[in-house]
């Protein structure tokens, strides 16, 4: 992980139990990872940090709204994410991921790098299909939907064209 230092939470000196953390997510947030999906948001995450010899759990809660391009026009909007992540990270001399819910940091790491985690818990709170909210009439650029329409094949032309190399198997079915 990279250190980004400002998204870090540092677990030096830090007596066993519970501890908590506090991170204001915004564009300086979004556009500090390298090819974005998101480039801006309003994201609350608050950071539960359990300490014990040896391993640490953290509880992310992260809530806000960022912005996407919807699926449909292209256009950016804003969007409620909403989600509750845990990760375990063990102390150990090989960092890395060790499952996907398991990461091993250095003995002599003063820190535990959150940015990424975060980053990558807002990826996935994100809906499958992102379109805009539809309140009453769809929301989404009226000048795409002609063009999209435009070229959409419409149902009954689908039907008039058929394949004549399927035909003879059609009177089998039928």
């Amino acid at each position: 992980m990279s250190k980004r230092g400002t998204y870090a939470v540092r677990i030096s000196g830090l007596g066993e139990g519970d501890h908590e953390f506090s991170f204001e997510l915004d564009r300086q947030f979004f556009e500090s990872f390298e090819h974005p999906e998101i480039e801006n948001g309003n994201v609350r995450a608050e950071v539960s940090l359990e300490k014990k010899p040896g391993v640490f759990s953290l509880h992310f809660t992260l809530s806000g709204e960022v912005e996407v391009l919807c699926d449909r026009c292209l256009e950016g909007f804003m969007t409620d994410i909403s989600t509750n992540q845990s990760i375990f990270v063990k102390m150990g001399e090989d960092p890395g991921e060790i499952e996907d819910d398991v990461l091993m940091i250095h003995r002599d790491d003063h820190e535990i790098e959150v940015g990424q985690l975060m980053y990558e818990f807002i990826i996935l709170a994100l809906p499958y299909t992102k379109i805009h909210p539809e309140e009453g009439e769809s929301t989404c650029d009226p000048e795409m939907l002609k063009r999209l329409d435009a070229h959409s094949l419409k149902e009954t032309e689908e039907e008039d064209k058929s394949d004549p190399r399927w035909d003879a198997l059609k009177g089998i079915i039928e």
